[in-house]
């Protein structure tokens, strides 16, 4: 819940930032709130409906792009403020608070990466229960597919023998 909490606080400071600041400073809050809005939401419905090897994979490489994106605007914050700092002798707290949870955003972005690729064979969870679905598995019967597990269930079983007791 880090990541949300940071996120929502990012995006508080960023719609502070459009009104107040230049429009390229307000046009990466804006953007990069944005972008972890849609992460997000992108990435609950991955890790709760969507658990194919697609999905998770592509979650996985957004939120190391996320970070990515969160350390090179680190950087960049870091440079608005040095430049308020130096040539309009101005207070740049809002800036250095921007950097700080950027940075914050970057290792909670990138630590997630890690233990969701160390993890991922356990969000992937495939049903093999008595279903071989593999490609010489299906045959085909009178115009019919049919895997393992419904040849099982349906083939002909011949009624036992009577005991001799």
């Amino acid at each position: 819940y880090s990541i949300l909490a940071i996120s929502l606080l990012l995006t508080l400071i960023s719609l502070w930032v459009v009104s107040t600041r230049s429009p390229a400073e307000g046009f990466a809050c804006m953007t990069s709130s944005l972008l972890l809005v849609a992460l997000s939401v992108g990435g609950t419905m991955i890790m709760r409906k969507f658990h194919n090897s697609i999905a998770v994979g592509l979650f996985m490489g957004s939120i190391v792009a996320g970070s990515q994106l969160f350390f090179f605007l680190f950087l960049v914050y870091l440079g608005y403020a040095s430049d308020r700092k130096l040539m309009y002798n101005a207070n740049a707290t809002v800036e250095d608070t921007m950097a700080i949870l950027s940075l914050l955003q970057s290792i909670l972005l990138g630590s997630f990466a890690i233990i969701l690729g160390a993890h991922r064979t356990e969000i992937l969870v495939v049903k093999k229960e008595n279903v071989d679905v593999t490609d010489d598995s299906i045959t085909e019967d009178g115009g019919n597919l049919h895997t393992n597990e419904t040849r099982e269930t349906h083939a002909y079983a011949p009624p036992s023998s009577p005991s001799t007791e």
